[in-house]
């Protein structure tokens, strides 16, 4: 019996690190281009560690993700060249208007402080800040992602102490439902309508995809 409840916890916390990971990797690739994280696109390994990723955590994803979004997700680009088709897509609105990373670029755009202050809140109550030296705001969607890593690695913290993770559990819900989970779709669409970088385009697809399909995962956990 215990050898059966052992393997649960084991299996609970690989799914709970997978997760992590995914948002880490969606970050990374929809954050500013930095060496790191473009070798790691163009040599493969981000690639596989999203595949291997997605089997344990969201295998509803994984064969979609095998045959229709990894094969536009390997750089062949030089960093450089990289960097610049990140600024054209999403910032210097050259040649062409740039798609936004800002959810209150796509919801909340008569108060956007307001969204601000209710982010902070969101990363103060488990200790954490936007980094004084980068100049990006709460609402991004990289600062976004990389929140939901930390409250999916806390899970499988507790988990493997054995402790409650309900409050991590409950975060992830009530932040999914509030911010990520509603502008997700949003920015997908834009990306898909002002981006030809299909880099870019696969990966806001699985960004939507996977938020919907996490957002599902843990209300069924919740569910009482």
């Amino acid at each position: 019996m215990n050898s059966i409840a052992d393997e649960a916890v084991v299996k609970g916390v690989d799914k709970s690190l997978s997760r992590s990971r995914v948002y880490a990797l969606l970050a990374i690739g929809l954050g500013f281009p930095d060496y790191e994280s473009h070798a790691g696109f163009s040599n493969g390994q981000s690639i596989t560690e999203l595949q291997q990723a997605l089997e344990i955590c969201a295998p509803n994803l994984g064969g979609e993700f095998r045959e229709q979004i990894a094969p536009r997700l390997r750089l062949t680009c030089s960093f450089e060249d990289f960097e610049a088709l990140f600024l054209s897509s999403f910032e210097t609105n050259m040649p062409a208007p740039s798609a936004a990373l800002y959810e209150g670029v796509h919801v909340h755009k008569d108060d956007r402080p307001a969204l601000i202050l209710e982010l902070k809140g969101f990363y103060r109550n488990f200790g954490l800040q936007m980094d004084a030296k980068g100049n990006e705001l709460e609402d991004t969607l990289t600062a976004e992602l990389e929140f939901m890593q930390f409250l999916a690695a806390k899970q499988a913290q507790a988990e493997m102490e054995g402790i409650s993770a309900n409050a991590y559990q409950r975060a992830q819900r009530d932040f999914l439902e509030r911010h990520l989970a509603v502008w997700a779709p949003l920015v997908r669409a834009e990306i898909n309508a002002k981006v030809t970088t299909q880099f870019f385009v696969a990966l806001a697809d699985l960004a939507e995809r996977f938020v919907t399909a996490d957002l599902e995962r843990v209300r069924r956990e919740l569910a009482p």
